[in-house]
């Protein structure tokens, strides 16, 4: 079972260095380009995905409409969205941060890693177990692609190893960076995935009853992390066109992968 954990297409506020965590940041035109050649990128391996769990968040709505390639199921689900920043939403990066601000009136703090952790665990009870379960019992293989942010996506991705056996989550042997048997931090640029293989462990004993592991009897195995070869050669529209925001009233992505009548 293939996984790929993918982060969405550039927004305005990634270009305007602005906090954007629950903020409905519209998509560029440069992001349409990147969530374009991410889907030629799927069709040319033949990758079907067979589940596709997005954030609902537009930004990633967008990029998990313009990947499916419609066999699968689409669902879309808050646990998914980008840290909440607070008071900080929307502003700029450069912005200096005053020790007084916390004790302002209408203050927000930001969403903890304790709550995030608790949203990734959600999701993954709920929508993501059923799948690979269902996986393990099935003689075909699947894909299954879950569209989100960047803080999300490193959260979930911690939160899914814990799933596994000690040992059992392992770099390929090609992984960049993937030294004695460790898997290095990973991280999403726009567009950019994290690759799993999720098998059932051959060499995992048969009794697995006593382990306190959700996944016993299963290993992953990273295949790459922050993969951009779709972005290869993609240069941004001069003039600035390529940073502003996306005109919703072109034909959708999506359309240019379906059949024709």
């Amino acid at each position: 079972m293939k996984v790929f954990l993918i982060r969405h297409a550039e927004t305005v506020h990634n270009v305007g260095q602005a906090w954007a965590g629950t903020t409905d940041s519209p998509l560029t035109s440069h992001g349409f380009l990147q969530i374009e050649r991410l889907a030629q990128y799927f069709a040319s391996t033949q990758t079907c995905f067979s589940h596709v769990f997005s954030s609902d968040l537009q930004r990633a709505v967008a990029t998990a409409e313009g990947i499916n390639n419609g066999t699968a199921q689409l669902t879309l689900t808050g646990l998914l969205q980008e840290q909440h920043f607070g008071s900080r939403e929307g502003t700029g990066f450069r912005r200096p941060r005053h020790n007084h601000e916390q004790h302002d009136a209408g203050f927000v703090p930001a969403e903890t890693e304790l709550a995030m952790r608790a949203r990734a665990n959600a999701f993954l009870n709920n929508y993501f177990l059923p799948v690979v379960f269902d996986a393990g019992t099935s003689s075909t293989s699947q894909a299954v692609a879950i569209v989100a942010h960047g803080i999300i996506l490193r959260v979930l991705w911690d939160c899914l190893t814990q799933l596994f056996p000690p040992g059992t989550v392992k770099p390929s042997p090609t992984l960049e960076g993937g030294r004695a048997g460790n898997v290095p931090t990973p991280f999403w640029s726009n567009t950019g995935f994290m690759e799993l293989s999720i098998e059932p462990d051959a060499a995992a004993p048969w009794d697995t009853a006593s382990s306190s592991s959700v996944l016993s009897g299963w290993s992953v195995t990273v295949l790459s992390i922050n993969s951009k070869l779709h972005l290869a050669d993609l240069r941004r529209t001069r003039g600035g066109i390529g940073s502003m925001q996306h005109d919703t009233s072109q034909k959708r992505i999506d359309s240019f992968f379906r059949p024709r009548p």
